[in-house]
C-alpha cells in the first residue's frame, strides 16, 4: 500500500527569459509556491537561471556559492524546499554547465555536466565525476540533459544505490520520444525515481519539448506535464523502491559480481 505520509517530489518547467536572471528566479519562486505542501524536493531545467544560450550563460556565470546561488538559497529557505536548479558556473578561467542543489542552509551539492552537446563543448569545460547528496527524500544523483544518453553516467549512481535521479534538461521537441524513453530506462536500470525537468517554449530558435515528468523505480511514468501544466508532483515512496529492487535485483546482482 502507498504510504500516505510519504513526501513528494516535483518537476517544474518553464520558458526562461534569456538573459533576465531576476525574472527567471522570480518564476522559479512562483512555481515553488504553486506546489503542494508535501513537496520536499523540486527540480528545474538546465541553465534555467539564465536561459539556454551559451553566450548569455558565459556573461552571467558566477562562482558557487555566489550571487546566483545566494538568490536560490533565499527562495529555498522561504519555501522550506530543496531545489535542484541549472545554472552556469565560473571557476577561474573555466566555465561549467551545472546543477546545484540548495536548501535554506546553503549549497549542498554542485554537479558539472559530463557530456556536452553541440556548441556547448566550445564554451563549457567538462565535468569529470558523478555527484550524490543526502536529502530528506534519500540519496540523490544528478544528470544534465545529454548525460542521460550515456548509461555509464547512471551506472555510477546505481553503484551508489541512489534513491532518485534529478535530471535537468533543455531537450528539444524533435527528440521528445527519446526524452521519455531515457527517463523511463534510467528509472528501470537504477530501480530509482527519476525527476525530469525540461524547458518549455521557444528560446532563440530552439523549440523545447516540455514533457517534464516523474518516473518510478519500475520505469513507469507516474506524472507528466501536459494540457498547460507547468509542474507535476508525485509521492516518493521508499516501499515502491524496495518492491522494484526485489522484482528487478540488478543492484544486488552487480554488487555480488563486483565484490
Amino acid at each position: 500500500m502507498p504510504d500516505p505520509d510519504a513526501p513528494a517530489v516535483a518537476a517544474c518547467q518553464f520558458e526562461p527569459t534569456v538573459g533576465d536572471v531576476d525574472a527567471n528566479v522570480e518564476r522559479i519562486e512562483q512555481l515553488l509556491g504553486s506546489l503542494p505542501d508535501s513537496v520536499e524536493l523540486a527540480v528545474f531545467p538546465e541553465l534555467c537561471v539564465t536561459g539556454y544560450d551559451v553566450d548569455v550563460a558565459e556573461v552571467h556565470a558566477a562562482e558557487i556559492p555566489g550571487r546566483l546561488t545566494d538568490r536560490l538559497i533565499e527562495v529555498a529557505d522561504s519555501h522550506g524546499t530543496t531545489l535542484v536548479v541549472g545554472l552556469p558556473e565560473r571557476d577561474g578561467n573555466a566555465l561549467y554547465n551545472d546543477l546545484v542543489c540548495v536548501t535554506g542552509d546553503g549549497v549542498t551539492a554542485t554537479y558539472r555536466k559530463q557530456y556536452l552537446w553541440g556548441d556547448e563543448a566550445d564554451r563549457f569545460a567538462t565535468g569529470s565525476a558523478p555527484v550524490t547528496v543526502e536529502t530528506t527524500v534519500g540519496t540523490v544523483g544528478f544528470v544534465l540533459c545529454y548525460d542521460l544518453n550515456f548509461p555509464e553516467v547512471t551506472l555510477a549512481y546505481g553503484r551508489a544505490e541512489c534513491d532518485l535521479l534529478a535530471v535537468s534538461a533543455a531537450w528539444r521537441e524533435s527528440y521528445r520520444s527519446d526524452w521519455r524513453l531515457l527517463c523511463r530506462a534510467r528509472g528501470f536500470d537504477g530501480t530509482c525515481y527519476v525527476v525530469g525537468a525540461n524547458h518549455a517554449g521557444d528560446q532563440r530558435g530552439r523549440v523545447h519539448a516540455g514533457g517534464s515528468l516523474v518516473a518510478g523505480p519500475e520505469g513507469d511514468i507516474l506524472v507528466e506535464t501536459g494540457d498547460g501544466k507547468t509542474t507535476v508532483a508525485a509521492s516518493f515512496d521508499r516501499g515502491r523502491i524496495a518492491t522494484a529492487r526485489e522484482r528487478n535485483p540488478v543492484l544486488e546482482t552487480r554488487r555480488a559480481r563486483e565484490t
